[in-house]
């Protein structure tokens, strides 16, 4: 890889990471504040959609700019392990049963989202396009 072309995925990644970050604080802006964080929940669950269906798509592709900025960018910036964390230790603090929910749902939807995404194109995997 030469340097142009490792300023470009930095670039890429960077660029991705800037347009997931603002969506996802629009959509947190959007789902307002309550005992159980909902958009949090969200967000990871379409966010693992959408990487699942980038990884489908890229499977049988060359690597490239776009797919830095979709999966690692744009993913990497819209989706949020350490709000999520941070969410479950709250919930831990006030109610045992609400956290269990909450991270019960975000791994249990997360995981189905991300499977439902990569199976859209997985008949298209071992297809030559």
């Amino acid at each position: 890889m030469t340097l142009m072309d490792r300023f470009k995925s930095i670039f890429a990644v960077g660029f991705g990471g800037a347009a997931g970050a603002i969506l996802r604080y629009c959509v947190i802006l959007s789902a307002g504040h309550s005992f159980f964080p909902l958009g949090t929940l969200l967000i990871n669950i379409v966010g693992s959609f959408l990487l699942g269906m980038i990884n489908g798509y890229f499977a049988s592709k060359k690597k490239s700019f776009v797919f830095l900025a979709l999966g690692s960018g744009f993913c990497g910036g819209f989706t949020t392990m350490s709000t999520f964390s941070q969410e479950v230790v709250n919930l831990l603090q006030t109610s045992l049963p609400l956290a269990g929910m909450y991270l019960g749902a975000t791994l249990l939807f997360g995981l189905a989202a991300g499977f439902l995404g990569l199976g859209l194109f997985e008949k298209r995997r071992g297809e030559t396009l």
